[in-house]
């Protein structure tokens, strides 16, 4: 049986989706190391870094959500999901590191919310210019790789908005209020998806 430890409202959620598009039977740990000692003191046994999510897969530990999610995919995956073309795949590790190292920048996130009105701009120019970058890929295309929804789709998109958050990137920015319309579309399309209403209903 796979174990994914972490709350459903956080980066837990990212291989929670990854779990509920393959159709795997998973078993679901809620821990909430930031609330709770006892939870942290298993976490700590799990991760060193004592953070979540953390896959448990017969006797494997994983934790990093990406990894978690191209581990799921490359193990338990099948086209178009996860592709059978290794040229194609070499496209799946793009988009899905591209969001770690152009979006989800720990640092810029804690400048957009700081107190430096300078760092806060600039923090949010680079954020509106890699989303920029991502609606130019999506502009003749409708998914990441082409017509179906893949991974890199579910790794993107997770990364820009989870599934409580209305489809808004990082709960607040509407793509269509910046002239992203073809990342707005792309959204849609990806949170409209079975997996992500099942997750977003989580708690």
């Amino acid at each position: 049986m796979i174990t994914l430890y972490g709350g459903a409202k956080g980066r837990a959620s990212r291989s929670m989706l990854a779990l509920e598009e393959l159709g795997l039977a998973y078993r679901h740990v809620p821990l909430e190391p930031w609330a709770k000692a006892e939870d942290r003191e298993v976490l700590v046994g799990l991760n060193p870094n004592a953070r979540v999510p953390v896959l448990e897969d017969d006797g494997l530990i994983i934790w990093e959500s990406m990894a978690i999610n191209l581990y799921l995919a490359d193990c338990y995956g099948n086209a178009p999901f996860w592709p059978s073309d290794p040229r194609e795949r070499a496209r799946v590790y793009q988009w899905s590191i591209w969001a770690q190292t152009e979006v989800d920048v720990a640092a810029r996130h804690k400048a957009r919310f700081g107190k430096a009105p300078e760092a806060r701009a600039r923090a949010e120019a680079e954020r509106l210019g890699a989303l920029t970058i991502l609606d130019r890929a999506l502009s003749e295309r409708t998914f990441l790789l082409g017509d179906s929804f893949t991974i890199a789709d579910l790794n993107v998109a997770s990364t820009l908005t989870e599934p409580w958050e209305n489809g808004l990137v990082d709960g607040q920015l509407d793509p269509a209020d910046h002239g992203l319309n073809a990342l707005g579309d792309w959204l849609r399309r990806c949170t409209s998806r079975p997996s992500w209403r099942c997750v977003g209903a989580m708690n």
